[in-house]
């Protein structure tokens, strides 16, 4: 079924008739185009647990949202269409080509779904090149820009950095407006550096953690109008029947390459004397995503509670000792850990180079033009601007 209407002249109360006829018919597919000709789109919802009044986002394009239903794999997604937006459900089979749009810009980029996912290993050997960027938090054309400055993709978002490493750790989620599109990104450009020798190492954030725990305080409002569009729960998107909510539960939180830690927030200096390996770190973290919590008792577990190495702020606040720090690292056999979580003024290296922050506000830098990524070279640390221009981390 395809409709076509004007979204600001459409009246309210067939709006609401046509929503139920929608609802109590779920198995239906349908393609609807919702014509924005007119500047101020009325189209205006109000959720519950909204944290930005003042958050102006709103209908987009999205997707695809991949949900395994019935035997049957569905595809959601919102795509520009002249000046419409069409809303598309359909059927779709695993080899089928999916299409993100980036509506904001303009581009897409095609992809496909991955014959299995497993989970990934903990521990990996040091390659000759990476780059190393962390909350990107939904900012696309930022995150554009660097990978393209660094070599890592080309024009057509295609992998080109060979058997180099992408290590991107965490916080893709929220705040931003084009989460969706990140995660596709990455999703195919993981699939292209496998099969060239090069890695993508993805490591939950804090706020992955967040979403798939359904904790949505910081996502912004063009996801739960495009969820009642697209009459899908934005509950629901990262479940474990959707394609990114499987592989998403893939990840882990910690990784070792070569004798490098990297992770989100940091590791405690508590974690050695409970005797955490990496792996354990990583499978506690997988298993407690989806456990239940009395309210109020997710925020003291050890794995994903504010101690834990998704959101400790203690080392980058200088809150632990270089003891503390030699110790973690010594039980881990690493040299160094590597950060993001907490914003500092430049990548920078911290507790006699053990320690190496990375995470700058990539937001603001992207609206002024520039763009910053911590780039690893034959044993060197560099920061990589847009221009690709590399000078020594200090």
């Amino acid at each position: 079924m395809k409709l076509r209407y004007d979204i600001n002249s459409v009246n309210p109360i067939m709006l609401v008739i046509f929503s139920f006829i929608i609802i109590i018919t779920p198995d239906v597919f349908y393609s609807m185009s919702f014509n924005l000709n007119k500047p101020d789109n009325s189209f205006k919802m109000n959720f519950q647990n909204q944290p930005n009044s003042d958050d102006s986002s709103d209908f987009s394009s999205d997707g695809p949202i991949i949900v395994y239903e019935n035997g049957n794999i569905v595809s959601y997604s919102i795509i520009p269409a002249d000046n419409n937006f069409e809303v598309k459900k359909e059927s779709i089979n695993s080899k089928d080509k999916l299409t993100c749009i980036i509506d904001e810009t303009g581009q897409r980029f095609d992809f496909q779904l991955k014959d299995s996912i497993h989970v990934e290993k903990d521990e990996y050997e040091l390659p000759n090149r990476m780059l190393i960027i962390s909350d990107i938090e939904g900012n696309f054309k930022g995150f554009e820009v660097i990978l393209k400055a660094a070599g890592v993709i080309n024009e057509k978002f295609n992998w080109t950095f060979g058997n180099g490493h992408l290590v991107l750790a965490g916080d893709f989620f929220d705040r931003g407006i084009n989460v969706t599109e990140c995660l596709w990104l990455i999703y195919k450009l993981e699939s292209e550096a496998e099969q060239q020798g090069g890695k993508v190492h993805f490591i939950l954030g804090n706020h992955e953690v967040m979403n798939l725990r359904k904790d949505f305080r910081y996502v912004r409002r063009k996801y739960l109008v495009n969820a009642d569009s697209l009459k899908l729960n934005y509950q629901s998107w990262y479940d474990v029947n959707t394609e990114l909510g499987k592989w998403l539960r893939s990840k882990n939180a910690v990784e070792k390459i070569g004798d490098f830690l990297f992770l989100h927030a940091g590791i405690n200096k508590s974690y050695p004397a409970e005797s955490l390996t990496i792996n354990e770190i990583n499978n506690n973290i997988r298993v407690t995503i989806d456990k239940s919590f009395e309210k109020g008792e997710a925020s003291k577990d050890n794995f994903i509670g504010s101690k834990g190495p998704l959101w400790y702020r203690g080392i980058i606040k200088e809150e632990e000792s270089q003891q503390d720090i030699d110790q973690t690292l010594s039980f881990y056999d690493a040299s160094k850990m590597i950060l993001g979580h907490t914003i500092v003024d430049k990548m920078k290296y911290m507790f006699n180079k053990k320690i190496i922050a990375i995470d700058i506000d990539h937001q603001e830098n992207s609206e002024n033009g520039i763009m910053y990524a911590l780039y690893f070279e034959n044993g060197n640390f560099y920061i990589i601007d847009n221009n690709g221009i590399k000078e020594d981390l200090q």
